[in-house]
């Protein structure tokens, strides 16, 4: 089983709606694949259409990582939930699943594992493996943080994306979610050694409607060091309101823009996966990207 975090430390960047889309993405190509929520807002889970109360609470992830850190034997297949009757639509192959959370049970399992430290960094990993046999992939949607949950995620991992949005803090948690990485083998004993993949444009804009902080963060995107995907997923308002109708925009619209955005995101990652890091494209900056369209234009004119 692959294990891919989405994380940025910075809130409304779309970690949700990304972590969503790519794991029911990957479930119409016929994968086996499990949402993991650990934001306490439950956002993932309510995109697929679960929201835990009363007395549903017992099957939050919350509770299985509650009991896990203070070494109560855990079962974390009794919490998964599976929400494949999504797919229907497409009469896809694969099986999407959930592990969902709930604000109070994951917030108390964060204390505890805050107050554990490093003894327990794996935990979350450690759990995990109890579902490789049954899954392709886990996608897991991260709290918009520094702290005891983002640091699971990225210790559960075996890859990690950022995330950036046309807006000058976003570029910020990008980067400190690179920087971040850089310690969770030291802080694992070696255990974890998740490999970064790259920083994904979100909510962004066509050429036509670019403002300077969008230049600004597209540039700064490269000179930071993010190795920005060229695949990018524009502001479209079928992406926020698929959360109406408890179903991602990449099953909603499949053969629409969101659908065919998220298809190509995908495969960049597959190949960022399974090949060095030297031969990955990297989106060119801003100023590069106007500057060749500036030359399209003037040759435009000269063949006329």
């Amino acid at each position: 089983m692959r294990v891919l975090a989405i994380a940025s430390q910075k809130g409304g960047v779309g970690k949700t709606a990304t972590t969503v889309n790519l794991a029911a993405g990957l479930a119409l190509m016929g994968s086996r694949v499990v949402v993991v929520d650990l934001d306490p807002q439950a956002q993932a889970s309510k995109a697929l259409g679960i929201r835990l109360e009363g007395g549903t609470i017992q099957n939050s992830l919350g509770f299985a990582l509650q009991a896990a850190v203070q070494s109560v034997p855990t079962d974390l297949r009794r919490y998964v939930m599976d929400r494949s009757e999504i797919l229907t639509k497409w009469g896809a192959e694969g099986t999407l699943m959930l592990l969902a959370s709930e604000d109070a049970t994951m917030s108390n399992a964060q204390h505890l594992l805050h107050t554990a430290g490093p003894d327990k960094a794996t935990l979350l990993r450690g759990l995990l493996t109890q579902l490789a046999d049954d899954l392709d992939f886990a996608v897991i949607d991260t709290p918009p943080s520094v702290g005891a949950l983002p640091a699971q995620a990225l210790a559960a991992s075996d890859y990690a994306i950022g995330l950036c949005s046309h807006e000058y803090q976003t570029l910020e948690g990008a980067v400190a979610m690179k920087a971040t990485l850089r310690y969770v083998t030291q802080r694992t004993g070696g255990a974890a050694d998740p490999l970064y993949l790259g920083a994904v444009l979100n909510k962004c804009n066509p050429v036509s409607k670019w403002k300077r902080q969008e230049v600004d963060v597209r540039n700064g995107m490269v000179e930071a060091g993010l190795l920005p995907l060229i695949s990018e997923i524009r502001a479209d308002d079928r992406i926020s309101g698929s959360y109406a109708s408890q179903a991602p925009a990449v099953i909603q619209f499949g053969n629409h823009e969101p659908g065919k955005r998220y298809a190509a995101l995908l495969q960049e990652l597959f190949v960022r996966m399974d090949t060095p890091e030297a031969e990955w494209e990297i989106a060119p900056t801003a100023d590069a990207q106007l500057a060749a369209l500036e030359t399209r234009r003037e040759k435009a004119v000269i063949s006329v």
